[in-house]
């Protein structure tokens, strides 16, 4: 199978063996081949934000000819139940910050609907029930829930907070939900693995190197036990 793999910031893609030679240069991001014996997999680097996560995806799936995207990386943790270090993988994806703004309050559409009138369809992307099927049997404990996604790095407690209340969402990202969108417009799946780095400001809590990078390795971990499984 040709896979995508995509992560936002170098300490997210360190652990994916890479070949040197094989690097490929688009839309100013760098594309690699990595040595798996089962997948032929594509690592990109995207950087942050819904927009470099659009690119990218759109690349692997027209250059590269995927037929998967997965994206691994980091997280901010929105739901109080959950700590840093846990895993979860992306069951709905919503971009919460695409929508109307009516009278300072933010109306949530799908993105790319027109937002105007009544909601039509629902505002998240959803993980492939099959896909999820495979996941769980090898996976049975990893948590699966609501990933949102916006362009920004969310470091309130506040916020995270009122988002809680309003998606009951596990996590915060910049790029999941951009990449599932892209994937779902194509008619591929997509699946979004984030480990929690930080509570997304809760308590004063910052994020630090440490804990990014043993989230980033749990993360990659993560995927290298799906892939195994996937066909």
């Amino acid at each position: 199978m040709r896979i995508g793999i995509i992560c936002a910031i170098p300490k997210e893609i360190k652990s994916f063996d890479l070949l040197p030679n094989s690097a490929q240069k688009l839309g100013g991001k760098t594309f690699f081949k990595s040595q798996n014996t089962i997948h032929d997999l594509s690592v990109v680097e995207c950087g942050l934000g819904k927009v470099n996560a659009a690119l990218v995806s759109t690349l692997l799936i027209q250059e590269f000819e995927c037929e998967l995207l997965i994206f691994s990386g980091i997280a901010g943790g929105i739901d109080p139940e959950m700590k840093i270090g846990e895993v979860v993988i992306g069951e709905s994806l919503i971009q919460y910050d695409y929508g109307a703004l009516n009278d300072g309050k933010l109306q949530v559409y799908r993105a790319g609907s027109i937002p105007m009138g009544s909601p039509q369809n629902k505002t998240e992307f959803r993980l492939d029930p099959e896909i999820k099927k495979i996941i769980r049997a090898v996976l049975p404990d990893v948590r699966m829930g609501t990933i949102l996604t916006g362009d920004v790095f969310l470091q309130c407690g506040e916020t995270r907070k009122t988002l809680f209340e309003k998606f009951g969402a596990q996590a915060i990202d910049m790029e999941g939900a951009a990449v599932a969108q892209v994937a779902e417009q194509f008619g591929i799946p997509a699946i979004v693995v984030r480990c929690l780095s930080d509570l997304a400001g809760a308590n004063g809590q910052k994020l630090s190197s440490t804990f990014l990078n043993s989230a980033a390795e749990s993360s990659f971990q993560t995927v290298q036990t799906i892939l195994k499984v996937l066909r």
